[in-house]
């Protein structure tokens, strides 16, 4: 049997192993909502998809029905998918990307499909296929033979949605949102969070690849956190979007 200094001891050691374990998850906590930086505001929340009447808030891998919309997969509501919060703020924040062309067992793509960077940044498009490529940028004005194993470094000159295309493979693509201003790409989980942002009126905007934008007006205080929980979906209007 253990004597019972032993089990004072093993006592001690328990709760100090408790002690740390609190201390550890507070901690966290902490860092997952903490405040601003002094002086600056932070806007966090989440970002719903609503189905109008009648669609399945689930796609279940469907597709649509029609002839003319059989490649374009249904809407999974359950997830935002990618997208993208942003600060309206007409700056340039900049940042780099890569987009890679990639051999596959069907046909050579453009990885990923959808991107963000904020206005003014760089792209790097990487050919790591085995063949030559003839990679377009409109937004850019470029059109490019990319031998395999190259690259080419493309500078993004416009705020907004724009795509990056292969000519010879019709279906490889990448869209590309570059924000202009401070921006987050949405979880899966659908939550964003805006650290440091400058206090006052500001234009915060939610970007999907298949929705209409949602756009509100806040106004931040220095110093503190706002929370704005966003819906998105046909025919919700600015002011509908907010929960």
């Amino acid at each position: 049997m253990r004597s019972r200094a032993s089990w004072t001891a093993l006592v001690a050691l328990a709760r100090t192993a408790l002690v740390a374990l609190a201390l550890a998850g507070g901690l966290a906590c902490a860092g997952a909502g903490s405040a601003p930086a002094p002086g600056k505001s932070r806007v966090f929340g989440t970002l719903r998809l609503v189905p109008h009447a009648g669609a399945p808030a689930s796609s279940g891998g469907k597709a649509y029905s029609s002839l003319r919309m059989r490649d374009a997969g249904l809407v999974d509501y359950s997830t935002p998918g990618f997208a993208v919060v942003f600060v309206n703020a007409g700056t340039k924040p900049g940042g780099a990307a890569t987009v890679t062309i990639r051999d596959t067992h069907v046909e050579p793509r453009l990885e990923p499909d959808h991107l963000a960077i904020g206005d003014g940044g760089r792209i790097t498009v990487v050919n790591a296929s085995a063949s030559a490529h003839i990679l377009s940028v409109p937004a850019a004005k470029l059109v490019r033979r990319l031998g395999a194993g190259s690259r080419v470094e493309i500078d993004v000159a416009a705020a907004g949605e724009q795509g990056l295309f292969l000519l010879d493979v019709p279906e490889a693509s990448t869209t590309v949102f570059a924000a202009p201003g401070p921006f987050a790409v949405v979880s899966t989980t659908g939550e964003f969070d805006l650290r440091d942002l400058e206090p006052g009126a500001v234009e915060l905007r939610a970007w999907h690849p298949r929705f209409p934008p949602v756009v509100q007006t806040l106004e931040l205080a220095p110093d503190a956190s706002l929370r704005v929980d966003l819906d998105m979906g046909v025919g919700i209007g600015p002011e509908a979007s907010l929960r």
